[in-house]
């Protein structure tokens, strides 16, 4: 007991010579073995040399938090600085600018979803008009292919159409002709019976005018056509070569017989020859003019 008693007052003793030496002095915490170089850096406040004793400078108040302790109520007073200011400014002007980004972006984004959805009812639109123009142009096309075979179609038709009417037309012509030709014959035959029948032929109406003809002229304008005129005149052969004025528009017998009783100075007579015929068997008349005395 004792012993341990012994050591207690050993130990106090030793810390109350160290606290007599100065342990924590100024001389102490300036001393090389006392603090570290970036102690004894941040107690200078500024940048010091290691290896130099620490120069301590006493800290100025600044403006910032600073509290009152001398009252019962503590009050804290902030002062702002220009840094803060210009910070807290920039902070401001950032919020503002980042809403109207927002406001920006929320606006294009409603711009852009419009202009999406205009885009895509102009291109649904799109699709419905090609389609709408896809179904005309294939109508179209259907109509135009109807209309070609029609065409086509009626062409055929129309080419049996003119080879029907080409077949009726060369039968018709046919027939004409057989027609024309029975026709033809059958005036010709009346013409040839005209001409020799002695009703017709005397009491035809005639339209006869001549200024100075002969008599052979005259006679071959008063007769009908296929008749022969021979002059046989003997006794005054110039009367055959003599001119005369004659205009008359009676029937041809009653003609005849003014002309030949126009010549004063000679007695001129015609007889006719129905039953002639030429060499093929046609009927060819003669009218006999003549100043020699016949008997009608």
């Amino acid at each position: 007991m004792k012993h341990a008693l012994s050591l207690l007052a050993l130990m106090i003793g030793c810390q109350t010579a160290f606290a007599a030496n100065g342990a924590y002095s100024d001389d102490a915490l300036a001393r090389n073995q006392a603090l570290s170089p970036f102690d004894r850096s941040y107690e200078a406040g500024r940048a010091q040399n290691i290896n130099q004793p620490v120069d301590y400078q006493k800290t100025k108040p600044g403006q910032g938090l600073q509290l009152d302790l001398s009252r019962d109520d503590p009050v804290v007073s902030i002062k702002e600085t220009d840094t803060e200011r210009s910070y807290r400014q920039t902070l401001q002007e950032l919020d503002q600018n980042k809403k109207a980004l927002t406001a920006a972006r929320a606006a294009t984004e409603v711009q852009l979803q419009a202009a999406t959805q205009s885009a895509e009812a102009a291109a649904a639109q799109r699709r419905i008009d090609l389609v709408a123009r896809q179904a005309e142009i294939q109508h179209a096309l259907q109509l135009n292919l109807q209309a070609q075979q029609q065409a086509e179609r009626v062409k055929y038709e129309q080419v049996a159409d003119i080879a029907t009417i080409k077949a009726h037309s060369d039968q018709l012509l046919m027939l004409a002709e057989n027609n024309a030709e029975v026709i033809e014959s059958a005036a010709h035959k009346r013409v040839i019976l005209e001409r020799i029948d002695p009703t017709v032929v005397m009491n035809e109406p005639v339209s006869v005018d001549y200024q100075a003809a002969t008599l052979n002229e005259i006679i071959k304008g008063l007769m009908p056509q296929g008749w022969r005129v021979r002059m046989d005149f003997v006794r005054q052969p110039e009367l055959e070569s003599r001119r005369y004025q004659f205009t008359s528009t009676d029937p041809r017998d009653l003609a005849l017989r003014k002309l030949t009783s126009s010549i004063r100075d000679s007695r001129v007579t015609f007889q006719y020859f129905w039953d002639l015929k030429d060499a093929a068997g046609n009927p060819s008349p003669l009218i006999l003019i003549t100043d020699r005395d016949t008997k009608r």
